[in-house]
């Protein structure tokens, strides 16, 4: 039996920059890191050549056999992969997530990778990080047609805070080596905040690209550019007190890329966020709802928590990771 991980992620700024409708003619790039919330994959192979899939989150409870991989489109999303990998013997396959889809936290990416990364253990494919998020990418976006970026897939392949650049056809992931104290400091005072309602990002995305060829709205990508390698400057020098005007400044512009990103009750939450201590904050994955992103600081966070809660919003800490994919066999090689 194998199992695998892979982490979700806080995207920091640039969020839209990895569309490989923008980057390919003005380049992009973005700032993430991988979170303690994961994709999780269960693999079991067969002999008997038959596939089962389970899908906690879907209630997803589906079989059949090798030999109709071909004529199978009831669940789509593992047809992909398994007409992808065409193994030759059957196996169980069972995923779950630690956050609903849509939840702006690149939880269908990194279910992916998390299933690539199976596969790959499982047929000894021998794919390094690069290989596995390329593959993901390629199964989710070229395959399946689901529009979409191509930070999460990278973010969850090699995990830790990275600082990723979107080039033509390539893509070249830094490690960002931040200070411990930077690191524990901004677990300290980031907060996310569940608004609520999860959203397909597909349909955000093909709006988002719809505006590609509006002057304005490219002008508001090339700050966001500006602005991802401010975001990476004051991480290095560890000057947290400068970032939250430009979370805030980077979500200002990103809501203008495309009417769905931002709505009423987004704007309503941001306003009620910063009169009660947010010093800065963005809404992180397409937009549309998910989870919000709240920096403050050590004098406001707990007054800032209770009014969220009296407010009937949920809010949780966060936690960084400093690891991407992890697979293993249950006898712990």
């Amino acid at each position: 039996m194998i199992r695998s991980r892979a982490p979700l992620r806080v995207s920091f700024s640039g969020g839209g920059t990895d569309i490989k409708n923008y980057f390919v003619k003005y380049g992009g790039v973005v700032i993430s890191s991988t979170i303690g919330r994961y994709a999780y994959t269960t693999l079991k192979p067969r002999k008997d050549g038959s596939i089962n899939i389970r899908e906690e989150d879907f209630d997803i409870d589906f079989s059949f056999h090798t030999n109709d991989v071909s004529n199978n489109n009831d669940v789509p999303f593992f047809n992909a992969i398994v007409k992808h990998f065409k193994p030759e013997e059957g196996f169980d396959l069972i995923t779950h997530s630690d956050t609903d889809y849509g939840s702006g936290l690149g939880s269908s990416s990194a279910m992916m990778v998390s299933v690539v990364g199976a596969f790959n253990k499982w047929l000894n494919l021998q794919l390094n990080e690069y290989d596995v998020a390329e593959t993901a990418y390629k199964i989710e976006r070229e395959d399946l047609k689901i529009s979409g970026g191509m930070q999460d897939q990278y973010s969850a392949s090699f995990g830790g805070f990275n600082f990723i650049e979107f080039r033509n056809n390539k893509v070249v992931v830094n490690s960002m080596k931040l200070k411990r104290s930077t690191i524990y400091d901004l677990q300290f005072r980031l907060m996310m905040v569940n608004l609520g309602i999860s959203r397909f990002s597909g349909n955000l995305i093909d709006t988002q690209i719809k505006h590609l060829s509006d002057e304005e709205v490219l002008e508001h990508y090339e700050k966001m550019k500006d602005l991802t390698v401010e975001i990476k400057d004051v991480l290095y020098r560890g000057q947290l007190d400068d970032m939250g005007h430009l979370l805030t400044e980077e979500w200002n512009h990103k809501r203008m890329l495309s009417p769905n990103i931002s709505n009423q009750d987004i704007d309503h939450f941001f306003r009620f966020a910063s009169e009660n201590g947010a010093q800065g904050y963005k809404l992180l994955g397409a937009g549309g709802s998910g989870h919000a992103l709240i920096l403050t600081d050590e004098e406001r966070k707990y007054t800032l928590a209770k009014s969220l809660e009296k407010a009937g919003y949920s809010s949780s800490n966060i936690e960084f990771v400093p690891t991407g994919l992890e697979a293993w066999n249950n006898n712990g090689s």
